[in-house]
């Protein structure tokens, strides 16, 4: 039995500054469609009717699609034709279980959002059924929020100091040569280590941790890595 009925509903998962975009639908054809599609995807999520609705409106984690746009005007968007026409959507409703949109980092964008979106292509979801979602979804978030910052760790431990990464600490203030020693704490270097791996002294390394605490408002590695998940990715 289903709590919420729809003809295919999944997981989706979009975050720019890792590189990475994931969605899995309970119907297998979807999954495979989507996965094609990611740069589409990318592209449209800032547009997305529901999205812009909750850059005003953070608190509400549980939107109806029909409730923020008309049906007949959503079928005019570049969402519907791009996407929803080809999976047959007509009708959505979005648990949101990411990051408040109400932070994007500096140059507009936004670091990552977590969803789960239910699709029906007849009938529309009930206000009853947007009750359920949204009991739903305040079990979930404690555990989704856990299972995130575990993920994130772990992709932070598999990551290379690549231009993108470079350019995303640099925004938080950093200077280049100040991002790459932060990448290296992360990655539990010592100073002497760090040294070796960007031919410095490790008493510049030093130097450069304590500019990078001071910029950072922060007073230690754990600090630091709280603070470059939550600004870079959007891990609490």
């Amino acid at each position: 039995m289903q709590l919420v009925p729809c003809d295919h509903g999944g997981y989706s998962e979009v975050d720019v500054h890792f590189g990475r975009f994931e969605f899995t639908s309970s119907e297998r054809e979807v999954t495979e469609w989507a996965q094609q599609r990611a740069e589409t995807c990318i592209r449209l999520l800032p547009t997305h009717p529901v999205h812009r609705f909750r850059l005003e409106n953070p608190g509400v984690r549980v939107v109806r699609l029909s409730d923020v746009i008309a049906p007949y005007d959503f079928r005019q968007t570049a969402h519907y034709q791009e996407w929803f026409r080809k999976v047959d959507a007509e009708y959505q409703v979005v648990m949101h279980m990411g990051v408040d949109p109400r932070t994007p980092l500096p140059d507009g964008s936004l670091p990552a959002t977590l969803g789960v979106p239910l699709n029906r292509s007849s009938s529309d979801f009930s206000s009853r059924e947007v009750q359920a979602l949204s009991l739903l979804q305040q079990l979930a978030i404690p555990v989704l929020r856990l299972r995130r910052a575990q993920h994130q760790l772990e992709m932070l431990d598999a990551a290379t100091l690549s231009p993108e990464l470079t350019r995303s600490l640099m925004r938080l203030g950093l200077s280049q040569r100040q991002a790459e020693v932060a990448f290296w704490m992360l990655k539990g270097k010592s100073n002497t280590d760090i040294g070796a791996i960007l031919d410095v002294g490790a008493q510049t390394v030093r130097h450069h941790t304590i500019e990078i605490y001071k910029r950072l408002g922060i007073t230690g590695r754990l600090s630091l890595q709280r603070k470059i998940l939550h600004s870079v990715s959007g891990t609490e």
